[in-house]
């Protein structure tokens, strides 16, 4: 037991210690005077400091009167009305030993092993009320033979254990009650933090996406996303004791994994803006995403934003080498990750679906990449202008856009003709050896010139916002690579794309 846990039982018990403490001392001062043990409540009024229960209970107070007096007569006539005081004491810490037992103490979660809030685990209540009881379940759980002495020993702490019992009541309730508000005002204001800085977030292994990762203590154990709830407002500790904060902006150092695939993930509470391309075999995405990459690093360190790439296919090495890439393999990649931050801007991700363009060549029986596109925020669709327009063999754009949208559309349980509103850029790469090179306005018409009409056709009637781009990606000038993943960005997220300036977007 840590943390809040020590202070919560501190204050329930020790308010009922304390006033069991005054109780047992006006008893034993009753007992001092008359020989006789009678039971007092702590309640000041008049010149008295407190009341007899013998008034109220008066065969429990003779039956335990009677049993401490056959003990001592037993025990010897001479210090019949000491031992008396003596085992009266003894009784009292016997009750008070059971009250911080383990079968007492315990707060340990199951299916998520984070200790709960004392107050606030399963049948709280009726296990706090036990408490003084805890002899007797101390010595079950530990041994069940051993049950026999706190039974043997019951007579003398029993009527101290239903006291303390009954005084544990009312500093329960008024605990239970001030933490249950804690609770609600925390987890209400993180509620708030949450959606307004993060929402959700997307696995670059699975591609699925979810309100909150799973986290990974420092001894191994898995436990739900820390929020406020009954496992604390502040801060959760694991069945281990270890401290995990459950505050927003103290949690994106912790080590997160995906609930679906169990992939260590970094999620960093950042709000993810997610971008899937597509494009033919040798159409230039792999090299457009690197330049992309490099230029909106450079833009971003004008305005103090650091950009940090958590995976090695966007990796300061590899935008270096974007020239010369090799060809993407075949099959289903994990997601490209940045992280950008700023201290005037919430931490946000960017993530970029990269894949090989031999996925989007028409054939049977076509794997359809589950989960790829469940989730994104905008499509670059790439094409080489160059190829198309000399007749090149390999697919064209509608047939590669044909093969996307069937995937697009089975995986996302779409009719064939529903109309969807995400951003859709298509882009004419390799504008650096086209002579003379295109210009966004005129690679419409470019397509249209080249055969291509139908594509632009259905294109525009299946997606609602279509741009185009002309993208230059090699060399050191490659601002017009990044324009078409600003421009999802910026109309995705607002506040990202206006705090970073990528060229005009």
């Amino acid at each position: 037991m840590k943390g809040m846990n020590r202070t919560i039982v501190g204050v329930v018990f020790g308010i009922a210690l304390i006033y069991g403490a005054l109780c047992l001392m006006l008893t034993i001062q009753h007992a001092w005077d008359t020989g006789t043990v009678d039971l007092f409540l702590f309640l000041p009024h008049g010149e008295d400091l407190g009341v007899s229960l013998g008034e109220y209970i008066g065969p429990l107070t003779s039956a335990y009167d009677g049993l401490l007096t056959r003990i001592a007569e037993i025990a010897g006539e001479e210090s019949a009305d000491i031992l008396k005081i003596l085992l009266v004491v003894v009784g009292f810490v016997l009750a008070v030993a059971g009250m911080f037992t383990r079968p007492s103490l315990d707060c340990d979660g199951t299916d998520n092993p984070a200790q709960y809030l004392w107050t606030h685990r399963p049948n709280a209540f009726a296990r706090c009320l036990a408490a003084p009881w805890g002899m007797l379940t101390g010595a079950w759980s530990r041994s069940k033979p051993l049950v026999i002495v706190p039974v043997v020993l019951l007579p003398l702490y029993a009527v101290w254990s239903l006291m303390l019992t009954v005084f544990l009541i009312v500093p329960f309730l008024i605990m239970r009650g001030a933490i249950g508000a804690r609770i609600s005002s925390a987890a209400k204001r993180e509620g708030r933090d949450y959606e307004k800085s993060t929402q959700f977030a997307v696995c670059p292994k699975c591609k699925r996406n979810f309100e909150r990762p799973k986290v990974v203590c420092k001894c191994g154990l898995v436990l739900e996303y820390p929020v406020p709830n009954e496992y604390g407002y502040k801060s959760h500790y694991c069945n281990k004791g270890h401290e995990i904060p459950c505050v927003s902006g103290k949690r994106s150092g912790l080590r997160t994994v995906c609930p679906y695939c169990n992939s260590d993930i970094e999620t960093r509470e950042a709000l993810p803006v997610s971008i899937a391309m597509v494009g033919a075999v040798g159409s230039g995405k792999t090299t457009l995403m690197l330049a992309a990459v490099g230029e909106i690093s450079k833009a971003a360190r004008t305005r103090d934003v650091s950009v940090e790439a958590v995976t090695p296919g966007v990796s300061r090495q590899a935008v270096m080498a974007k020239d010369v890439v090799a060809k993407t393999a075949p099959g289903e990649l994990d997601s490209e990750c940045l992280f950008l931050r700023s201290r005037t801007m919430a931490d946000k991700e960017l993530l970029i679906n990269d894949i090989s363009g031999q996925e989007f060549e028409p054939r049977e029986g076509k794997t359809l990449f589950q989960e790829y596109y469940t989730y994104t925020d905008g499509i670059v669709f790439t094409f080489d202008p160059v190829a198309l327009s000399r007749q090149r063999k390999g697919a064209t754009p509608m047939e590669v856009f044909e093969s996307f949208h069937y995937m697009f559309t089975q995986i996302n349980g779409a009719s064939p003709s529903k109309v969807f509103s995400m951003p859709f850029a298509v882009v004419a790469t390799k504008n650096d050896v086209m002579s003379p090179g295109l210009k966004d306005a005129e690679v419409r018409d470019f397509l249209i010139e080249n055969g291509q009409e139908g594509f632009v056709k259905v294109l525009e009637s299946i997606f609602s916002d279509v741009r185009y781009f002309a993208a230059s990606s090699v060399g050191d000038d490659c601002v017009s690579a990044a324009k078409p993943f600003w421009w999802i960005v910026g109309t995705t997220d607002p506040e990202l794309g206006l705090a970073i300036p990528v060229g005009g977007i």
